[in-house]
């Protein structure tokens, strides 16, 4: 995606259809439109269940492992390679294709009101992703479980990743 500030203010999705969000630059109020990358039914494929059979097999090993690591610092370790890794997987596997588009003003404004739906999904999503978070570093810090680690590195992973969907100027936007 360019690196300009981009808004993104309505997402279509479509079971079985080509999904897209447009975006508004805050500044100049140009639209723009991005094509989301298609996940192709990765749950039908045999590498998705070789992947997911191995993954639980591991978490079943790893199960017992206790770190020698400090458990703050190893929490601490969690949220700096989360922010990194949630801020990389939205750049990187969100959007293909980022075009201009061309809209009236009052287009925009439609989009808008009709991205307020999303927009609260989007925060739920975020807010409950948290919690998950929160609930699964907690039980870590008392049980030192390596799984509770990972799951909770993937939940704050995923809230990152809609964090980075919910910019203030999109809050002021949906205020206003």
């Amino acid at each position: 995606m360019k690196y300009m500030k981009l808004i993104p203010i309505y997402t279509k999705i479509i079971k079985d259809g080509r999904n897209y969000t447009i975006f508004l630059d805050g500044k100049t109020r140009f639209t723009y439109k991005a094509d989301h990358k298609d996940s192709g039914q990765d749950f039908l494929k045999p590498s998705y269940w070789i992947f997911i059979f191995t993954f639980i097999g591991v978490m079943r090993a790893i199960q017992g492992i206790n770190l020698p690591f400090s458990k703050i610092g190893t929490i601490i370790g969690v949220i700096v390679l989360g922010i990194i890794s949630g801020k990389y997987f939205y750049k990187k596997f969100g959007y293909r294709d980022v075009k201009e588009i061309y809209l009236t003003e009052s287009m925009i404004e439609d989009y808008i009101e009709k991205g307020k739906k999303v927009f609260k999904l989007e925060v739920w999503i975020a807010a409950i992703s948290f919690v998950i978070f929160l609930i699964l570093i907690i039980s870590y810090y008392f049980t030192s479980s390596l799984a509770l680690l990972i799951f909770s590195f993937f939940a704050f992973v995923f809230f990152i990743v809609y964090l980075n969907r919910l910019p203030k100027e999109r809050i002021r936007l949906y205020k206003d």
